[in-house]
């Protein structure tokens, strides 16, 4: 008796987006990434000034926009950055596992992701009620914040800045998951 062997399924492929949709994810993966890398370093400047400032006003005012950027931007912001980039992988010929440099990106931006709403953002909302509860004519003791303030502006720009140049020179060729 002859039996027939049942062809092996290859899994189920995410849809290649059509030029017109690349192009959207695109400029929303674009947007949102470089806003997010602007942000960064946008808080960083201002955690800066707020530490060196010798006026109360200045000095409150940096870190009360950093905490409002940050309440209010980050975790949209990385959302729509780490969404975009998974939907550019799944739905292009880069796949989210055949090339080194794509697994890269998405292990930072993942990373990155979690570490916002766990991390970052509390930080930034403690710091504005402590700036908010602070006399207006006083300096705040930055000691405590100084260096969570500074790692994290260093750590996140250097990651947003590893995914730009991953981008830019798609190193590492291409891993064991070439199907797809």
């Amino acid at each position: 008796m002859h039996t027939t062997i049942p062809a092996a399924r290859s899994a189920p492929r995410f849809p290649r987006l059509s030029p017109r949709a690349r192009k959207t994810v695109v400029v929303a993966h674009v947007v949102s990434s470089v806003g997010w890398l602007g942000l960064t370093l946008g808080n960083l400047v201002l955690a800066v000034t707020g530490m060196n400032a010798t006026d109360p006003a200045r000095q409150h005012a940096a870190f009360l926009a950093m905490a409002i950027l940050g309440e209010t931007l980050l975790i949209p912001i990385s959302l729509v950055a780490f969404a975009s980039g998974l939907v550019l992988s799944l739905g292009t010929k880069w796949g989210l596992f055949r090339h080194w440099w794509v697994v890269a990106k998405f292990v930072l931006t993942l990373v990155a992701v979690v570490l916002t709403p766990l991390s970052s953002v509390p930080g930034l909302r403690e710091l504005g009620s402590v700036v908010s509860a602070a006399p207006a004519d006083q300096l705040i003791d930055t000691g405590e914040y100084a260096f969570g303030l500074l790692a994290a502006g260093c750590v996140s720009s250097s990651m947003y800045l590893a995914c730009v140049i991953l981008t830019a020179f798609k190193p590492g060729g291409r891993t064991r998951f070439r199907r797809g």
